[in-house]
């Protein structure tokens, strides 16, 4: 995977702020962890770091927020290849037959190639849009007077509290 470069021991540090010695040296190793996975939780598990320094960096650091974008859109990218990839050719799923693995005479494995059509159509909506997008149009016939429904509410109210007045 190609990631946004962090900065190595010797480097001048991506990050722009202040920081505490022990998060400076700490925030590269997060980034190259979450660069790979995608996951804040796993990055800062990863790193020995909390998830809100994190946070609090994506907010006040603008190099570290301008890092963390191109981060996202390469991830981004990633899956959306893999999405392509597996609407175009599958991926193999082994077969069994009573919780067994399902084998052919010669003793080997028998898998059967998955297309996902849930998949496809998200792709078709996200290249053709204007071809695959869902369609709605909402039609209204008649007409509301909401100002004579709003002053005949006001006028039954009215009564009402004259009503209860009149009876307390």
């Amino acid at each position: 995977m190609s990631v946004p470069k962090v900065p190595q021991e010797g480097q001048p540090e991506m990050l722009s702020g202040p920081t505490k010695k022990k998060t400076a040296l700490r925030v590269p190793v997060f980034a190259e962890n979450y660069a790979r996975t995608g996951n804040v939780s796993a990055a800062a598990k990863a790193s020995q770091t909390s998830p809100w320094m994190h946070y609090h960096r994506l907010k006040n650091d603008p190099v570290y927020r301008e890092w963390f974008e191109q981060a996202q859109a390469q991830i981004g990218q990633e899956l959306e290849d893999l999405a392509i990839h597996r609407v175009r050719h599958g991926f193999k799923r082994q077969l069994f037959w009573r919780d067994k693995p399902r084998k052919t005479k010669n003793g080997r494995l028998v898998y059967e190639t998955v297309y996902d059509s849930a998949l496809h159509t998200l792709l078709l909506k996200r290249f053709n849009p204007s071809a695959y997008r869902e369609h709605a149009t909402v039609e209204h016939s008649g007409s509301i007077n909401l100002v004579e429904r709003l002053e005949a509410a006001k006028a039954r109210l009215i009564r009402i509290k004259r009503e209860e007045d009149a009876a307390g």
